[in-house]
């Protein structure tokens, strides 16, 4: 989408902005299922309650 990384603490103009989301189609249509794919796409790559690390004791410990 663009190559500004996400952690700039500079926050993006109305230009900048509005570049990044014509990049990412011609109609609005367009634009909306791309950020729809995008957003399948990081839920796919969630990891499940299995493979999360735990933070505290176990559930029965309270």
């Amino acid at each position: 989408m663009t190559d500004r990384p996400d952690d700039t603490a500079t926050p993006r103009d109305a230009d900048e902005l509005a570049g990044a989301v014509s990049d990412l189609g011609d109609t609005d249509t367009d634009r909306l299922e791309a950020v729809r794919e995008h957003n399948d796409s990081l839920e796919e790559r969630l990891p499940s309650d299995d493979e999360l690390p735990r933070t505290h004791g176990s559930p029965e410990q309270g």
